[in-house]
């Protein structure tokens, strides 16, 4: 479903940059904390983070290389496409969804109020087209994230030899060049 619906995301005759998904499904130069096989769902436009789907898994996650240790450079932010979207409709754009991870819930309801005070037509025709063509309503995502980031395990991820390299650390076994 979640590829799909990503898929159709794609398709859309938005302008994705207005709410923060430059390049839907357009491949990425990898950063070192990117997981292998990753397919890019698109980019904030904001210090390399972008929001990315794993291969056998449904979830949404978002990449921050500024986060700055290992275990919280990738983290789950939806279980599902759909999902990510509602929350994208709750926060007129995707760049709080990639924040909440440190964010107290009242700086995160600011972050959101003040990224709403912003009107212009093309993240409110954006908006609308992907509410329309999902048939979706906005979701507040904080509670959902906080807890799918608390019980996410980073140790299901797989990395290039790159990350441990940049990170100094022993690459597993079996770790792609």
């Amino acid at each position: 479903m979640t590829r799909g619906d990503f898929q159709r995301f794609c398709g859309l005759k938005i302008d994705f940059a207005a709410i923060g998904l430059m390049e839907p499904g357009v491949p990425q130069e990898p950063y070192f904390c990117d997981p292998v096989d990753r397919e890019q769902v698109g980019r904030t436009g904001c210090d390399g983070v972008h929001f990315l789907l794993l291969p056998g898994d449904e979830r949404v996650f978002c990449v921050d290389p500024a986060m700055g240790e290992p275990g919280i450079y990738v983290l789950p932010v939806a279980e599902d496409f759909r999902q990510f979207l509602s929350f994208v409709l709750f926060c007129a754009g995707a760049d709080p969804i990639s924040q909440i991870w440190w964010l107290s819930r009242p700086r995160f309801e600011k972050l959101v109020e003040d990224g709403r005070q912003e009107h212009y037509l093309e993240r409110d025709h954006a908006l609308a087209a992907v509410k329309a063509a999902f048939g979706i309503e906005p979701a507040d995502p904080y509670e959902t994230v906080k807890a799918l980031q608390a019980g996410f395990d980073p140790k299901m991820l797989a990395f290039s030899a790159e990350y441990y390299e940049v990170l100094g650390l022993d690459p597993p076994a079996g770790t792609r060049k």
